[in-house]
């Protein structure tokens, strides 16, 4: 099966054997895998300059996206409490895909069942069966022990086609301010939809449409918006557009220190090599600009990508004369470094223009001695923890105390000597039984289980207590 045969030389049904072969292999490396990456959180022997968490080092030494990395030590650290999904995980029977939803509502009284359950159904059908139980468990008040609360999460990315994604998970309160403020964006955007630059009210009576006021009512109409009553009543199905309302509001009644890359709308500006686009964000056509820059949030800077940007950036250096670094070089470091440069680190936050080569020791405050660095990456450097080398032209490597060099990025590579488990059957992973999940009664089954085995176990406790 590791012969290194050319694929389209195989047969359909070989080729899918060795597919299934493949798959079980990988299950079973990667509860492995997992296993070394919990006793490796355990020992802390991970810790190192730039190094501030395992999912850290593993994103930086094993070439793992950051939130892969922290959903793995999730399931590594959880499944030492779950012998039975451990067991069946090394075995190549329980895919990584059934174990991470296993680990968000599996405890020690329960994993038998769930077990049994993962193994005779699809990844996607236990899927379902996880999400019901986390909302069969929320409306039955089970709260289990160490589970910390809901806490609001929210994510976003750039899309390929230049549009941006945002995935947002909401405790309730948080849920319920969320809903409330679009309305309320939503309200002000309608009301100054027909002209931004000049809000108007209709004068209408509250709870009538535009036009039909009576004449002669003998009272003052009050002023309202013709579409309020809708727009308070209900949330609108569409929220993208008073989100952007939402986030206008903000900007315009939030003041902000003069330096605040990420308050401002930063616009790279297209100078025949490449086109105008955000910062860090997709490009933008020439009507785009003229829009943004009709608003007082934008801020037109230098791409690091053009050439002749370090000549500019190296203008902007003030030398011996002043030992801090005003605002417009600390812009442009952010600009140039983005985060804390130390290899494996990333922090966006809290960063400190250092001077490699100290101020103190005659060093210049000019980009080519300055480098952003985080607070904790800061203090470890002072710690001689590691050392910076400035190289001019703004080119810095980072050293250990041993003087070898911080690689950026290690490069990985598999393994000499390597062989599958012969232990690992060609069909672990294919599922016993299979087909249709109904998942009513897979649910009303594993909890009518769990409740006997609770009753079972609060009857014997006595008897054991009187017997000792």
């Amino acid at each position: 099966m590791f012969d290194g045969t050319d694929p389209a030389s195989l047969s359909d049904d070989v080729l899918e054997g060795r597919v299934l072969g493949y798959a079980a292999q990988i299950t079973a490396l990667t509860a492995d895998f997992l296993d070394l990456v919990a006793e490796l959180d355990e020992r802390e022997s991970w810790r190192g300059p730039g190094i501030h968490s395992l999912a850290h080092w593993l994103s930086w030494k094993a070439g793992i996206a950051p939130r892969t990395a922290h959903e793995q030590l999730r399931v590594a650290k959880a499944i030492r409490e779950l012998p039975a999904i451990r067991t069946a995980f090394r075995e190549g029977r329980l895919t990584y895909s059934k174990v991470r939803a296993l680990t968000r509502v599996a405890t020690p009284e329960r994993e038998e069942e769930l077990v049994n359950l993962a193994l005779s159904c699809t990844a996607s059908q236990l899927d379902r069966a996880v999400r019901a139980m986390g909302r069969i468990d929320r409306n039955r008040g089970v709260e289990d022990e160490g589970r910390p609360p809901v806490e609001s999460t929210g994510r976003w990315k750039w899309n390929d086609d230049g549009s941006l994604s945002v995935s947002l998970t909401l405790s309730p309160l948080d849920g319920a301010r969320f809903l409330a403020g679009t309305v309320r964006a939503e309200y002000e955007r309608t009301r100054t939809c027909d002209d931004r630059d000049l809000p108007t009210l209709e004068s209408v009576p509250r709870n009538t449409d535009a036009g039909s006021a009576p004449k002669d009512s003998g009272q003052e109409s009050e002023a309202i918006p013709s579409r309020r009553r809708d727009l308070w009543r209900h949330v609108p199905s569409n929220v993208a557009p008073a989100v952007v309302a939402m986030a206008d509001m903000v900007h315009d009644g939030i003041a902000m220190p003069g330096l605040a890359p990420g308050a401002e709308i930063l616009i790279h500006a297209g100078d025949g090599v490449e086109s105008a686009h955000l910062d860090d964000g997709p490009a933008l056509s020439e009507a785009e600009v003229d829009e943004a820059r009709c608003g007082a949030s934008t801020r037109d800077v230098a791409s690091r990508r053009v050439p002749g940007q370090l000549g500019k950036l190296a203008l902007l250096g003030v030398g011996r004369r002043k030992r801090a670094p005003n605002k417009a070089l600390v812009r442009a470091l952010f600009v140039r470094d983005r985060c804390c440069q130390v290899p494996g680190c990333g922090r966006t936050r809290h960063l400190h223009a250092h001077h490699v080569q100290l101020w103190s020791a005659g060093g210049r405050t000019d980009p080519d001695n300055l480098i952003l660095l985080c607070g904790s990456c800061h203090r470890s450097l002072h710690r001689g923890e590691f050392a910076i080398t400035a190289h001019g032209k703004q080119r810095f490597t980072f050293h250990r105390p041993d003087g070898t060099e911080i690689e950026v990025a290690p490069p990985t590579s598999k393994p000499g000597g390597w062989r599958p488990d012969q232990r690992i059957g060609v069909d672990a992973t294919v599922p016993v039984g299979g087909g249709r999940m109904d998942l009513g009664y897979t649910t009303e089954v594993l909890y009518a289980v769990w409740e006997w085995k609770q009753r079972n176990t609060t009857h014997l406790e006595p008897a054991v207590q009187r017997a000792a």
